[in-house]
């Protein structure tokens, strides 16, 4: 292997490494939303029946003030694009767990990506042990 290859198989895996990093900060990104998910639809579940509550509301920068739940047998959903739609607390369940649907078949792609990246890291670092390394000395 000449000095050019193996410079150039170098590049490659810090490339890969650089994906890999990526990779994972979005798969981490995901679970938080699925997670995120999965407690509104706990409290839609528990809210779910309640005919009228006196609850905190967060108004941002973990500020909240007081206010009361008037109806609790219908919500309102962002669809996509900013379009908010008032849908029955079921409806939106169902809703929700398409997203949540979505959002694990993205993070798997994401995981299959991920092993093929570290296939191919594992083939170029196995590559640069086999050939017996000498990089010879740059010639001034």
């Amino acid at each position: 292997m000449n000095e050019e290859e193996y410079a150039s198989n170098v590049y490659l895996l810090q490339r890969y490494q650089e994906n890999m990093e990526e990779i994972y900060g979005e798969t981490e990104l995901i679970g938080r939303l699925i997670s995120e998910y999965e407690r509104v639809i706990e409290t839609l579940q528990e809210m779910s029946g309640i005919e009228e509550k006196e609850s905190l509301i967060p108004i941002g920068g973990n500020v909240f003030v007081y206010g009361s739940l008037k109806d609790t047998k219908n919500v309102i959903v962002n669809v996509g694009r900013g379009v908010l739609v008032e849908k029955p607390v079921n409806s939106a369940i169902d809703t929700i767990n398409k997203k949540i649907s979505d959002l694990k078949k993205s993070q798997e792609k994401l995981f299959k990506t991920a092993d093929e990246i570290r296939l191919r890291m594992e083939e170029i670092s196995q590559k640069l042990r086999d050939k017996d390394v000498q990089v010879p000395p740059k010639k001034d």
